[in-house]
């Protein structure tokens, strides 16, 4: 009775829990007679979700979707939590969609019998629904014609996060379950009586001779940053990883995360950062799974586009709550030559700003060597001390990545205002005013003039282990076990 409650994707089924609406929305299509009509209120993930990918294909290639209206429950129409969403859905039996009315965001339902107020429906043709949300036929969540253009330019020519990261080698993945693994898990403040911090390196390195690793979380990094906001909670003892030999090998190595809870309407959604070595995960942070699998310098580029305004507004119109690998995997990238010079300034930018305190020694030393070409004394942390300087290097990333994606300049200035700026007012002004100097003298020049390191070509080998866990076997301290300078050849410095 039942065929398109779960649908195959790429050989793979899809996941979810089996939701209530989707049965009815199926049995609700049989039920039509030819050329019937039905119109449905359903929850927002009808239009969102993996789990309803069938139930969209049905909608969208078997009928013809018409309408799909998706409101706030600001209003509390319904006995559910304010920020729940629902959808008023509208097709017909027959022919497949040629286009949809969509509108999302609304909060009065006065809006569909009345003055729309400014927010008139987008018109999505089944041909954009396919290119912006692949297989899966998922709806992005835009709010103006503004938006719809720029979302006909950034999905143009694009390669989607879960190829990249395929291309890249790189396999990110939940670690260890909050709730799950809560038995592996050791109080922080009985262990560090003294209030110190996990995620310093000194403190870090103590652990590690009483056998414990930090544990990171969501809250516990930002963008280009593993120490902000909350100290770790929680460290995890060796002893209790010794059924799990893959998570501990791969704790000593840089890796990069995302914060998996972050709201569309925070001041930023897309929130990546390489963290270093000894570390652990838990579910509200994603982390790489093989780290050893693919150079460093990969993860540096990847940080520095995902953390962009650009790829940001992108996300922010598939996801609500959570930022989850579904999600992330039809988010557009720019394609790009991952042996190009924009690649490079790109790694270089990331290595940057990310290198904050001495644990991120061996990873500058793995990409640069010894060079050195800061206005401050050698191997001085961090690389970026201030707002401004981070910012200078941030807006320059910021510009070329949008420039990247195709954006002129008044797309790229939409895509700014429509977030909040709260931790630096100035943002929008300085990355408009590089976008502006990108365009008058070339992205060649531009790279050169911002990028301190611009003829120190990318470090391409596999990663070494940066640390020693007792019993895991490895590096010794904070080293690495060899100088990839050797292969290099660079100008006088």
């Amino acid at each position: 009775m039942y065929k398109y409650q779960i649908a195959e994707i790429d050989g793979e089924k899809t996941i979810g829990k089996q939701d209530a609406f989707r049965a009815f929305m199926e049995r609700n299509s049989q039920l039509l007679g030819r050329d019937g009509w039905t119109g449905v209120v359903v929850p927002s993930a009808f239009h969102a979700n993996e789990g309803a990918t069938g139930i969209r294909r049905l909608y969208l290639e078997k009928m013809g979707l018409r309408h799909c209206n998706s409101f706030e429950n600001r209003r509390k129409l319904f006995d559910i939590h304010r920020s729940y969403k629902f959808a008023t859905v509208v097709a017909q039996a027959g022919e497949a969609t040629d286009a949809a009315s969509c509108a999302f965001y609304l909060h009065e339902d006065e809006w569909l019998f009345g003055d729309q107020n400014g927010r008139e429906p987008l018109l999505y043709t089944l041909d954009f629904i396919r290119r912006t949300g692949g297989e899966y036929l998922s709806l992005l969540e835009l709010r103006s014609r503004r938006d719809l253009e720029i979302a006909e330019v950034c999905f143009t020519n694009d390669e989607p996060f879960d190829q990249v990261c395929e291309r890249l080698g790189i396999r990110l993945g939940r670690e260890l379950n909050m709730t799950d693994d809560a038995w592996r898990f050791s109080l922080a403040s009985i262990v560090l009586t003294n209030g110190e911090d996990s995620r310093d390196p000194l403190v870090s390195m103590k652990l590690l001779f009483g056998k414990y690793l930090p544990l990171h979380e969501g809250k516990t990094f930002h963008q280009f940053d593993d120490r902000w906001g909350e100290r770790p909670r929680y460290l995890i003892n060796l002893d209790v990883l010794a059924d799990k030999p893959s998570w501990t090998e791969a704790a000593r190595f840089y890796r990069l995360a995302f914060r998996d809870i972050a709201r569309s309407t925070d001041e930023r959604t897309s929130i990546f950062s390489v963290i270093a070595p000894p570390s652990m995960f838990g579910n509200t942070a994603p982390c790489e799974r093989d780290p050893f699998r693919r150079p460093n310098c990969r993860i540096l580029y990847l940080a520095a586009i995902v953390n962009s305004y650009s790829f940001d507004w992108t996300l922010r119109q598939k996801s609500a709550a959570h930022v989850n690998l579904f999600i992330l995997g039809g988010c557009p990238l720019p394609s790009s030559d991952s042996s190009s010079g924009l690649n490079r300034f790109l790694a270089h930018s990331a290595l940057r700003l990310t290198c904050n305190h001495a644990g991120y020694a061996p990873l500058w030393r793995e990409q640069l060597s010894d060079a050195w070409r800061e206005p401050k004394p050698p191997f001085t942390w961090p690389v970026l001390a201030t707002d401004d300087e981070r910012w200078e290097v941030l807006a320059v990333v910021d510009a070329v990545v949008a420039d990247a994606y195709g954006l002129d300049r008044d797309q790229y200035a939409h895509v700014l205002s429509t977030f909040s700026h709260t931790s630096y007012p100035k943002a929008p002004e300085l990355c408009l005013a590089k976008f502006d100097e990108l365009k008058k003298i070339g992205l060649e020049a531009f790279t050169k003039a911002h990028d301190p390191y611009w003829d120190i070509p990318h470090n391409e080998s596999l990663p070494r282990p940066v640390i020693e866990l007792p019993g895991v076997g490895g590096a010794e301290g904070f080293q690495l076990e060899g100088t990839p300078a050797q292969s290099r050849k660079r100008r006088d410095r």
